[in-house]
Parts: structure tokens; sequence; C-alpha cells
């Protein structure tokens, strides 16, 4: 059983139109499935020595961050919104959609030299994220790596972190990703376009062209600079 397409909800159209929401409610309610979460996020930690602490924000980041710090002996960093904190280090504003956000961190919880780890539920466009980084910079430490468990791939947020970003769980394709197909004229191609809901443009590396329906798509392939592929499962 794969925990995560069994016990992650896809909500349509919620908080608003056009939004659909990966609901984790089940995936915490479980005790089996969320022990597997935390287990799954540790394994992508870095080794014992090479990190010191992990920033997580408010308030579904603080769910994963809590029990990995536990675990491995390390510090929580919380990033909370404005008025939550009695005393505040450093403060990030970061764009919505509509408006803009502020996160806060207490005084004194990052020291010169730390090495963190930026860590939420789910990265989306990335401004939290972002501003996450901004934070561990102003206070002295050193971002070393993004760490979520759901990554919206379309949306490419993690470009604008400039570290290395680990997800457990992808949702969606952006353009450029490889993609290893079934039943189609070669057996990777190159996301380039989407026709509709259903339908996909990809180019092959003779430079022809295809489209086919997602349900060819096996998974996503990312091709390392020494040419070994790995694999992530597709989920729409």
């Amino acid at each position: 059983m794969d925990i995560y397409d069994t016990f992650i909800r896809s909500i349509i159209n919620y908080p608003i139109k056009g939004i659909n929401f990966r609901d984790i409610s089940l995936l915490l309610s479980n005790g089996d499935a969320f022990h597997q979460v935390i287990m799954d996020l540790n394994k992508e930690l870095p080794s014992y020595d090479k990190w010191d602490k992990i920033i997580a924000a408010e308030s579904r980041g603080f769910i994963f961050a809590a029990p990995l710090c536990s675990m491995n002996s390390k510090g929580l960093v919380i990033a909370r919104k404005p008025g939550k904190l009695p005393l505040v280090g450093y403060s990030e504003s970061y764009d919505l959609e509509y408006g803009k956000s502020t996160i806060e961190i207490p005084k004194d919880a990052i020291k010169p030299g730390d090495r963190v780890i930026i860590m939420d539920d789910l990265i989306a466009t990335g401004g939290s994220a972002k501003a996450m980084v901004n934070l561990v910079k102003k206070a002295g430490g050193i971002p070393i790596m993004g760490l979520f468990l759901i990554e919206l791939r379309s949306l490419q947020g993690y470009k604008k972190l400039g570290i290395p970003v680990v997800s457990i769980v992808n949702y969606g394709l952006h353009v450029g990703d490889s993609l290893q197909l079934e039943n189609a004229k070669q057996s990777i191609g190159k996301f380039v376009e989407k026709i509709d809901e259903n339908t996909l443009k990809v180019v092959y590396e003779d430079k022809s062209e295809e489209l086919i329906h997602k349900n060819q798509i096996v998974s996503i392939v990312q091709i390392e600079k020494n040419g070994r592929l790995t694999y992530i499962k597709y989920r729409d």
C-alpha cells in the first residue's frame, strides 16, 4: 500500500475555485501512516554531523520538523506569524497571490554558522520557503537544503531557494520534465506543453514530437550530470 495515495485527499476547488487542495488530515490521523512519513523524511536528512537545526513554517511545518529534531537531537527554529513571539530576532515579508505575508523567528534561535534545513509540509510557489532562507541568512546561519512532504512541480518553487530541495510526494509536471512513457514512440520524452487536461506534448531526443495521454506516463525521470537516471513517481 502506498500511504500517500491512500491517505492524501485531493479536494477540488478549495479554498477557492481552480485550486486542487492536497489534504493531509487522514495521513496525520493514522498512526502507522504518520510514523512512515516521519521515517521517510528522516531518510532524506544529511548525515548527523552535517546539519544543526531545522527551521519550520507555521503551522504544518511544525508537525514534521518537531519529531525529526527530537529524533536527531537537533534544534527546532519556529518561523511564526507576526504577534506570536515575545522576542523577535528577524522578520521577512514575501508575496502571496493577493497581498503579502510576514514570518518571524525568535531572537537568538539561530547562531552564526548554524547549518539549517528549511522545512514545510508543502512547497508551491516557494515564497514562504524563500523567506525562511532569507531569515537564516539574516541571522548568520547557512541554509543547506529544503525538505518538504509535498511539492507541486508545475509551480517550480524550488528555483527560488538556491539550495538543494527534496520532496517525498510530487504532484504534476513542469515544462522540461523528462518522462518515462509506455505505448509511445520512445520510452523517454521531455514534456513541453499541456494541450488539455489529459493531453500533453512531448519531444524526443531525435527532435520528433508526439501527443500523449497522461495515463501513458510511468514516472518522472531526473537525469544527473553523470547520466544516472532517478525515477520519481508521477501523481496527477
